[in-house]
């Protein structure tokens, strides 16, 4: 059970631009990045609360809209059977309204079924539902039993100007109790405050066009940051232990629109085809989480180091970088049977002091099927 695409010691269970141009040239570019914060304590806060049904679930990116702290999973087992009777879900969504987490964090509301029991918040379409009735245990007449598509969320990104909260999500193949999976693509989930949940058409010319990135491409969803109204997002290309992030960007109001994105090119310049965009940092396991902290004056990224159980931190003066070499913050708690912790993430909506202290999680194994996801309170200095 992991989202730590391309990288190898994995699990599967079951069982922005601104301006018109193509090219345009950004400001900043050659500048040298910030140097790295002072961290004045570090403080482990226990174990986010969930619903007491849970036993795992991994990723937990999330973000404010409509004045609640909204949080997304991957793949979610359970000690009740839910609605399908499958005691799991390929992703989950919970929330809480209570933004003060000093004392810890309790996600004390869930999207339920009609059992009770967490359910997958991210629609299929009718053909993906087909096939994977025709292919579950319980209704197979096609070969491979036990195969699906399933999809796991990534981060959460709000879009109050237009009503809506922007979820991103990677689509899989898998077959049940087969450690491997194969990426199918990525998209863009909207939900609207009433909770309900679309994949709208993004790639019309794909044979799988509510995924705006196709053919396996797992896409720009390795985390994200809005500046102004413009949404820059990541891509992270696994490089044996590293992981390789470009950026691209995207005006917000048009970022379900492919043809509105241009990615960040070698000479500083936003280009119009993807195959120019280069490397601007070494992110992590699972993706990473992106953001302004006000109090340093600057962007922030936090991430898992890849097969390690280190959570680190880069800093930059732009989305795009220069960025600052990687430090750690903290190293998390060993796995269970030497798995790595991973997806690690920062939950702004929570920080205090203008960013000074924030608090941060991260995915630990703690048994087969079992995860835990501890939260720990960061306090930063000016350097």
């Amino acid at each position: 059970m992991t989202a730590l695409r391309g990288i190898p010691k994995l699990f599967a269970f079951i069982g922005m631009t601104l301006f018109a141009t193509p090219w345009v040239f950004a400001a900043g570019t050659n500048d040298d990045p910030p140097p790295l914060p002072l961290v004045q304590s570090v403080t482990p806060l226990g174990i986010v609360q969930q619903n007491p049904v849970v036993n795992a679930r991994d990723n937990a990116e999330s973000a404010l809209f409509k004045g609640k702290s909204i949080w997304t999973f991957g793949d979610t087992s359970m000690s009740v059977p839910g609605a399908k009777g499958t005691y799991w879900d390929d992703n989950s969504l919970s929330w809480t309204n209570n933004l003060d987490a000093s004392g810890g964090i309790r996600l004390d509301h869930d999207l339920v079924d009609s059992t009770g029991a967490p359910r997958e918040f991210l629609p299929y379409t009718r053909a993906e539902a087909q096939y994977n009735y025709t292919h579950d245990k319980a209704h197979c007449t096609k070969t491979p039993c036990g195969a699906e598509y399933a999809m796991w969320a990534q981060q959460v990104v709000p879009d109050e100007a237009r009503n809506r909260l922007l979820l991103f999500y990677v689509e899989i193949w898998r077959v049940s109790g087969q450690p491997n999976w194969k990426a199918v693509g990525a998209g863009i989930a909207v939900m609207t405050p009433n909770g309900k949940v679309t994949r709208p058409i993004e790639n019309p010319d794909s044979g799988t066009p509510q995924l705006m990135w196709d053919n396996g491409d797992d896409g720009y969803i390795d985390g994200s940051v809005v500046v102004a109204d413009t949404l820059y997002s990541y891509k992270c290309i696994p490089d044996w232990v590293a992981m390789d992030c470009n950026v691209a960007r995207v005006p917000l109001a048009n970022a379900l629109d492919k043809s509105q994105w241009s990615y960040y090119a070698a000479d500083g310049s936003w280009s119009a085809n993807e195959a120019d965009a280069v490397t601007v940092f070494q992110g992590g396991a699972a993706g990473n989480s992106v953001f302004y902290n006000a109090y340093l004056g600057e962007y922030m990224a936090i991430y898992a180091q890849p097969f390690t159980n280190d959570i680190m931190v880069r800093v930059a003066n732009q989305p795009w970088g220069p960025w600052s070499d990687a430090g750690l913050l903290f190293t998390g708690e060993p796995g269970w049977d030497d798995n790595f912790d991973y997806a690690a993430f920062a939950h702004p909506e929570f920080s205090t002091g203008n960013g000074q202290v924030q608090y941060v999680t991260y995915v630990h194994d703690t048994g087969f099927l079992q995860q835990e996801i501890p939260l720990t309170q960061v306090v930063f200095e000016k350097p």
